[in-house]
């Protein structure tokens, strides 16, 4: 399971998951209210030993659709991913594995981190119809090569 699976399914792990959507899509959220979509922003390389173990680093960015009808429900928004963003940094330890050059290779996170989880999108015809909040999520994981 690679990096973006991986966090795919700790996501989904979230107990508080079901209470704000059914499911987790991959690169967006549906226009709807009790949806989250987890969108790729990229992978790169930190560090490198000499046998060629690697530190590497992935970026998110989770898309949640909420209904957002007053300051209660909105308060209530960002109060889940309050909590999200707390609970993912606790998750690390997760086994995945690492394509390198047509070869797979194991790895595992070993820290996770989050920031600028902010409202993104209003519906200016119809905010009755789910605003649109985001949460960066930036994943650190090792991979062993020798």
């Amino acid at each position: 399971m690679n990096v973006i699976e991986k966090m795919k399914e700790i996501l989904q792990g979230f107990p508080k998951i079901s209470e704000v959507c059914n499911e987790i899509h991959v690169d967006f959220a549906d226009p709807e209210p009790a949806s989250y979509g987890l969108a790729s922003m990229g992978d790169s390389l930190v560090a490198e030993d000499i046998i060629g173990n690697q530190i590497r680093q992935h970026s998110f960015m989770l898309y949640s659709t909420f209904s957002a009808l007053n300051d209660y429900e909105r308060l209530g928004n960002s109060g889940t991913l309050l909590e999200l963003a707390q609970w993912l940094t606790w998750q690390t330890g997760a086994e995945l594995t690492h394509e390198i050059g047509g070869e797979l290779f194991n790895g595992r996170i070993t820290e996770i981190t989050t920031e600028n989880g902010q409202l993104i999108a209003v519906d200016q015809e119809n905010p009755a119809d789910g605003v649109q909040y985001q949460l960066q999520i930036i994943v650190r994981y090792d991979v062993t090569v020798f």
